[in-house]
């Protein structure tokens, strides 16, 4: 079987390369023709020439392809908001590529710093927050989505940095969503119970409901 790059072609303004091969076999009765989409700047690391090529060369500008091919849907999702680099893997998979190429593209994105995944947990957070969320829900939260520990620390951090009251947000939430009556015991449970599942501490639901 002989293999060779017929043609390579800058496409997209640059930002990739169309590579085609052109495979002919042993008795030379049979050809076909194959050509790829490929980043232009794995192009330049491959050192693609047109002439003689092999199979290995084939199979590696084929996987560079599907790699590229993912890198674009991911960076079309991350345009919908941000997301954690395993909810993009996720997404890529659900998409219909490989779970390998699905990794190497959000490997690809977090490399040039396309994905920052401590900057869009704080973004996810601080959302949460102004949904009226306790702390506990946001790193639920957060956790769900699928940030890192190290987001999801660096996200609350950011948050108390900031100077949110938590107690302010539950006597908010009180306001918008509840009504009770102190004196009732069972309201006053059913309500604490409400705002305990909204993430808020019994110390900080105790002063919201007291104010």
């Amino acid at each position: 079987m002989d293999i060779r790059i017929t043609s390579i072609c800058s496409r997209s303004g640059g930002e990739e390369t169309e590579v085609t091969f052109l495979i002919t076999s042993p008795s030379g009765e049979h050809y076909s023709k194959e050509s790829f989409i490929i980043s232009s700047a794995r192009y330049l690391t491959l050192g693609l020439e047109i002439g003689v090529s092999d199979t290995e060369q084939y199979d590696t500008v084929s996987h560079e392809a599907d790699v590229w091919s993912a890198t674009k849907k991911a960076l079309y999702l991350l345009g919908y908001g941000a997301c954690s680099e395993k909810a993009l893997r996720i997404k890529l998979v659900s998409k219909g590529f490989d779970k390998e190429i699905a990794e190497e593209a959000v490997r690809v994105l977090s490399g040039r710093g396309l994905i920052r995944e401590d900057d869009d947990a704080v973004r996810v957070a601080e959302k949460m927050f102004s949904k009226l969320w306790g702390k506990k829900r946001i790193i639920s939260g957060l956790y769900d989505k699928g940030y890192s520990a190290e987001a999801v620390t660096y996200a609350i951090n950011a948050l108390d940095d900031s100077g949110v009251d938590y107690v302010a947000n539950c006597r908010k939430l009180i306001a918008t969503r509840y009504s009770f009556d102190p004196s009732d015991k069972q309201q006053v449970s059913k309500t604490f119970s409400a705002l305990m599942r909204y993430g808020y501490s019994a110390s900080e639901i105790k002063q919201a409901m007291s104010e």
